[in-house]
Parts: C-alpha cells; structure tokens; sequence
C-alpha cells in the first residue's frame, strides 16, 4: 500500500503532457504544403501560411493576393509501462482525432515593395484522457491512486506581418504575433494540494478551461544569394501567457471544508524560436534544408526543474530543441506538384524525470512526410499531405516524494497525421 501511495503521489506529474506533434508542444510544420516538406521553408517563398509561421520576410516575394484554407487531423498512440515493487503495468488514454485549422492571407501589390500578410493558424496543443483503473499503479481509485487523469492545452497564433523587399535580392519582415492559449487539467499537480492527517494528498481539480493571452514580435530575412540559392531567418521572442486560473474547490473528503472553493493557478509560458535555412529554387524543382532552435530552459512551466523538488511535484522540466527539416517538391506538370521531407527533432523530454511528462510523452523525433498539390483551376490549388512519426520510448526512474527510486517508467508514443487544404491565388 505504501508503494501504491508513493505512486499516486508522484502519479500527478502526468497530468500535465506534452505535444501534438513535435519541437515540444508544437506540430512540426503548418498546413499541408509546409507540412509536406517535413516544416522546411524558412528561406523558401511558397506559400502564406509557411510564412507567416517560420519566416515573415517570405510574404514580400508574394505578388498579388495568396489565401489559404487548411485542416490538420492527427492522432497519437500514447503507452507507458510503470514497474514499482512487485507491481507492473500498462497505460492507454483514450485517444480522439484531434482537428488543427489554420487560414493564412498575405498580398503585395506587383508595383510597391511592401507587403502584407494575417493569420489565424493553430500551433500547439496537447490532451490526454486516461480513464481510472484499480489495477494500475497510477490511476488507481483515490487515495491510493489518480483516478481518472485528463488534460487539454490549444495554443493560437494571430499574426499580423508586413515585409518589404528592401533591394532586389534582400527582403524583410516583422509580425506582431497575438497568442491565444486554453488550457484545464484535472487533477492539477502542483504546489496546492490537501494534506489529509494521515500523510495522503489530495490534488483539486483545473476543469474549466481557461483562457490566457500573450504577445509576440517575430523578425526576419529572405535573401537572394544567387539565381537558384536563397538563405533566411528569423527570430521569435518568448510567449508571456498570464497565469492560468481556475474556479475550484478544496479536495479532501475528509476535511470539514471539503468542497469549499478555491483558487488555483498554474504559469506556462511559450518559448523562444530561431529559425535558420537555404533554398534552392529552379523552374520545376526546390529543395529547402532547415534548422530550429526552441528555448524551454527557463521558461515558466515547460522549463521547471522537473521531477520532485522538496516534496513538490514540478511538471514538464523540458531541455532545448533543436530541429533539423529538410523538403522537396517539383512539379509533374502545371497542374501536378508532389512533395516530400523529413523532419528530425530532439525530445524535450529527460530521462532522469522523465515521469514529468507521463500524461502525453512528446517521443516524437523522426517526421516522414509527403503530399501533393493539384491545380483545379488557374486560381485555386488543393493541397493534401500525410506524415507518421513512428514510436520512440524513453524510460527513467520512478521515484518517491524522497526521490528514492522505487520502479521505472518507459514512456512512448507515435502518431499519424492528414492535411487537407485549398490555396487561392489571385
């Protein structure tokens, strides 16, 4: 019992998960042009929505008016494998189709050298939904357990970007990027729990979703080097999220203020992003090789310390990423384009806490992407992509509220994604 209890306590840093795709809580490229091209593009002018997301300075070499209309469906395979003691067992949350939209504008007028551009693009993300069971060394009924464990997190940028093509072969942008972040867990494992006169915890409920804001600037570069060889970059500033906030109430049923309110607050940030490339561009063919730098460390929430810190629960304790991509697309004929790429990203996650991350363990390194473009009318192109991320484990310790390791945890998780999308050029 002593064991169980150990477990459910340290248990609660599952309930705070990690990505829906990929560099962390971020999906890996955006829409299902970029996404093909394994999220490759920051020195490669092809469409809105790649620009506006990896490279601002892209939305110059625009002429004309370019809409795009996509959805991403994606789904995970989450399992992790918990030994303590004589115990052992496997995980599975229940696992949805999660839908991504994303719509991106961006216009320049062929006679001026400034541009613009504005989007709505969903970039991160993460849900579990593990249901209770007695058998399991974590989701065990309470107190000797979680009981049912379930999170959500959905992060939205709105850029608004304006570029200018300063000479013809340099061009810059800036955006002013607004995010929009919802985020509810249950229970919430952190620093506010009930302390029964036994020695058990009861952690509150975060359900409601709530909803924080935060602000962003994002500046780049595309360069022309040659005919066929272009290089760019760009730099995004960290994301200062409010603390997110809940109604809820106090958790212990055997305390007299059982089920009187309270509040809880729980501080996730958004991280600092470099994005670097070259492009080559010939009439039928372009080749774009990429590099990303994301900056966990430091930041409020992914950036903890991870694991138990003095008795207290600390979720996530992410390192830095870096992101290496790489895509191609040529065109068949005027009307056919096929693509492809691959995108290879370091996990976030450490594997000496690796138990911060038990809710959705962001595994995912190795993206295999494809997809295709059709032109069905001079003006309008549909796009369709797909890319699998096939599973990765990392297994660490499983400690006590003492950090006495009293088992192993192995975490793994793939996924399986669809893109679909139309591109209006006018």
């Amino acid at each position: 019992m002593k064991i169980l209890r150990n477990a459910a306590i340290v248990g609660c840093l599952a309930l705070v998960p990690v990505s829906a795709s990929a560099q962390g809580a971020m999906l890996h490229g955006i829409g299902p042009i970029n996404s093909a091209m394994g999220g490759a593009g920051t020195a490669l002018p092809n469409e809105s929505l790649g620009a506006l997301m990896f490279n601002p300075a892209l939305i110059a070499k625009t002429k004309g008016n370019q809409i795009s209309f996509t959805t991403e469906f994606f789904k995970d395979d989450i399992n992790i494998h918990t030994t303590a003691g004589l115990l052992s067992g496997d995980a599975h949350p229940s696992s949805q189709l999660s839908v991504v939209p994303a719509f991106g504008w961006m216009m320049r007028d062929p006679s001026k050298k400034m541009a613009l551009g504005f989007g709505l693009i969903g970039v991160a993300g993460f849900g579990t939904d593990y249901p209770q069971d007695n058998a399991s060394v974590l989701f065990a009924q309470p107190p000797n357990g979680f009981g049912r464990i379930w999170t959500n997190l959905a992060v939205t940028k709105i850029p608004v970007a304006l570029a200018v093509q300063v000479t013809p072969k340099l061009a810059i942008g800036a955006s002013f990027n607004a995010y929009v972040g919802q985020f509810s867990v249950a229970p919430l494992p952190h620093k506010d729990f009930d302390v029964s006169p036994n020695g058990d915890r009861w952690y509150p409920e975060a359900g409601r979703p709530s909803q924080k804001f935060a602000v962003a600037a994002q500046v780049g570069f595309h360069y022309q080097a040659t005919e066929l060889m272009s290089i760019g970059a760009s730099f995004t500033t960290p994301q200062n999220f409010a603390p997110y906030e809940w109604n809820s109430t106090i958790a212990d049923p055997a305390s007299k203020n059982f089920g009187l309110a309270r509040k809880l607050s729980y501080d996730l940030d958004g991280p600092m992003i470099v994005s670097f490339g070259s492009a080559l561009a010939g009439k039928r063919t372009q080749l774009a090789v990429d590099g990303m730098f994301t900056k966990y460390k430091g930041v409020n929430g992914f950036g903890s310390p991870g694991g138990i810190v003095d008795g207290i629960v600390y979720p996530f304790g992410w390192r830095n990423v870096w992101t290496f991509k790489t895509g191609i697309q040529h065109a068949v004929s005027d009307a056919l384009t096929v693509r492809a790429g691959y995108n290879y990203s370091q996990m976030p996650l450490r594997s000496e806490v690796v138990l911060s991350a038990t809710g959705a363990p962001a595994t995912f390194q190795h993206h295999f992407c494809a997809g295709f473009g059709f032109k069905i009318f001079p003006f309008l192109e549909m796009n369709a992509s797909a890319y699998y991320v096939p599973r990765q484990h990392v297994v660490g310790p499983f400690p006590d509220l003492n950090n006495k390791v009293i088992g192993t945890i192995d975490e793994s998780n793939k996924l399986t994604s669809g893109l679909i999308g139309f591109n209006f050029r006018f």
